[in-house]
């Protein structure tokens, strides 16, 4: 681990450093007249860049084929990778002015593309009707503005959820209510560890998205507008506790677990990767649109459920959250026929009923109850999570984190986590560091 989180801290410094040359450039070229490289494709062509699990990919080639079926002439290349490799190939992209048309975003990183000119405003687009977003809650739509312009059209809504094995906690009697608490949480961990031997993934290298779910309870933000709000290391100690607890009493996965897998590759998950103790935990931290593609994995039978992630107020610290976003680069040739893939992504029935809710609830209103009837039982449990469970009993979700949180997210935060579970620190010290690492990278 101490090798991957190297490896880790390399590729966001590389990430910033080419952000940073992208800047420049563009500064250099909107004084100079400059233009996109001559190789870029013909103007009918479109390349689309995700993220996701083989799953994603072959719906969003079906997707992009009904599109292309209904615009005669236009060629789609369509470009993915997990999650970590994705953001180190844009910058590179970025880097050299090739960017692809359409890229997909992620609200960590919005504002270092925005900051940097890379993504360009779709008013131009909605104003004029190709792109309709009538059917998209102000909610929503928010969540890709920037100084009252939009920049970027999340492709679906989910929320904060623990995965969970059903089948196992109902043969020990065990229920998990909709306003677990943290306590609550250990509670089940360490009663499935001692009558199982079954152990936990408490969010283990999920960046800050955990603590900042736990502060909310609290009313506190983990970012300012521009850096740390949260100053005092006592704030954040319990949830480093969990950790720490966890590794002395046996019931959270030892590290070594993950240094042999990718999280950020679905099927590597210890919830459904691994059939022994050892190596398998008895849930997951993620969100409720992964559920079908987990249960798909499973491969004992158990029936796999959802859960809020636990809290000491979960109505507080709950929010709807926008998926994946598309938005379209500075370096795409043909901005309108982007802008009319976007809008077919969002308000066509057969490209919903292709994607079901694999990139969370579509945010067509309308499309939601149009595909019902396609759907599978999973992915109609996810939606019924999304508005029977977070929609009523939520908050607001908070604003993009500062674009430097992003090497608090790739690098400081696994980091720590790491050091944790191999004994090296403990909790009062991981907080502290925590505060102070991420002070000096807010402030860099």
């Amino acid at each position: 681990m101490e090798q991957q989180e190297r490896a880790e801290e390399t590729a966001m410094k590389l990430i910033q450093r080419m952000l940073t040359v992208v800047a420049a450039c563009a500064l250099i070229c909107g004084t100079a007249g400059c233009g996109a490289s001559s190789s870029r494709q013909a103007p009918n062509q479109l390349t689309i860049a995700w993220w996701g699990s083989q799953g994603r990919n072959e719906k969003q080639r079906q997707v992009n084929e009904l599109f292309i079926e209904q615009h005669p002439g236009t060629r789609i290349d369509g470009q993915f990778s997990q999650y970590g490799d994705y953001w180190q190939k844009l910058a590179t992209a970025a880097a050299g002015r090739q960017m692809p048309d359409i890229v997909a975003m992620d609200l960590p990183y919005m504002n270092q593309y925005i900051g940097n000119g890379l993504i360009i405003d779709l008013m131009p687009y909605i104003d004029d009707g190709t792109l309709d977003v009538g059917q998209v809650s102000e909610a929503v739509l928010a969540t890709g503005m920037a100084d009252g312009v939009v920049y970027a059209i999340s492709s679906g809504v989910n929320a904060p959820a623990v995965i969970y094995d059903k089948t196992l906690l109902d043969s020990l009697g065990i229920t998990i209510g909709p306003d677990w608490t943290l306590d609550d949480f250990v509670r089940i961990s360490k009663q499935v560890y001692a009558r199982t031997g079954t152990k936990t993934n408490a969010g283990y290298y999920r960046d800050t998205n955990v603590l900042e779910y736990l502060l909310r309870a609290q009313h506190e933000r983990l970012y300012s507008d521009d850096g740390i709000n949260v100053t005092d290391p006592a704030a954040v100690e319990p949830y480093f506790a969990m950790f720490q607890n966890g590794i002395e009493e046996g019931w959270h996965l030892e590290p070594t677990v993950f240094a042999e897998i990718n999280l950020s590759v679905m099927n590597q998950d210890p919830l459904v990767a691994y059939a022994d103790n050892a190596h398998r935990s008895w849930c997951a931290f993620g969100w409720s649109n992964s559920l079908s593609g987990m249960q798909s994995l499973v491969t004992n039978g158990d029936d796999l459920a959802l859960a809020p992630w636990p809290s000491d107020d979960v109505t507080a610290s709950n929010y709807i959250h926008p998926a994946q976003y598309f938005a379209i680069t500075r370096d795409c040739e043909n901005p309108e026929l982007a802008a009319q893939w976007i809008d077919f992504y969002i308000n066509n029935r057969q490209a919903n009923e292709i994607m079901g809710v694999d990139r969370g609830m579509p945010v067509n209103g309308i499309m939601v109850d149009a595909v019902w009837d396609q759907l599978s039982a999973d992915d109609r449990e996810s939606i019924a999570y999304v508005r029977e469970m977070v929609e009523p009993a939520s908050s607001t979700i908070n604003p993009p984190s500062p674009a430097k949180a992003v090497k608090v997210n790739a690098a400081i935060m696994p980091g720590i986590q790491e050091q944790l579970l191999y004994r090296r620190i403990d909790a009062r010290q991981a907080s502290r560091m925590f505060v102070d690492q991420a002070s000096d990278a807010m402030r860099q």
